[in-house]
């Protein structure tokens, strides 16, 4: 294997990029057809056909989180305006005094 990677080290670059393009050509030719094969299998049943559809609703999942973060952000600003009126009627004045320096 030693020898078969000093040969083409000592091919041009232009050589070596278009064996390295038609490597991974071929590698991901061999990818895509393991998984497109797999596709044909996997939603070729029907019983995943109907599991699928019952499990997959388009946007469902985005549509839940979003309201689920609008009822927990309403849920928050509802409490801090509650508790701004608590807040505020508790404050206090203090009246501060002059105090004179008599170290001078």
């Amino acid at each position: 294997m030693r020898a078969y990677i000093k040969k083409i080290q000592s091919k041009s670059e232009d050589t070596r990029k278009l064996i390295f393009l038609g490597s991974m050509i071929l590698c991901m030719s061999f990818v895509s057809f393991i998984w497109i094969y797999s596709l044909g299998i996997r939603f070729g049943n029907p019983d995943v056909k109907v599991q699928a559809n019952e499990d997959i609703k388009p946007f469902k999942l985005f549509g839940d989180s979003v309201s689920s973060t609008i009822k927990n952000v309403s849920a928050s600003v509802g409490k801090i305006n509650s508790n701004k009126d608590t807040v505020v009627k508790q404050e206090r004045q203090i009246d501060l005094t002059p105090v004179e320096n008599t170290n001078q």
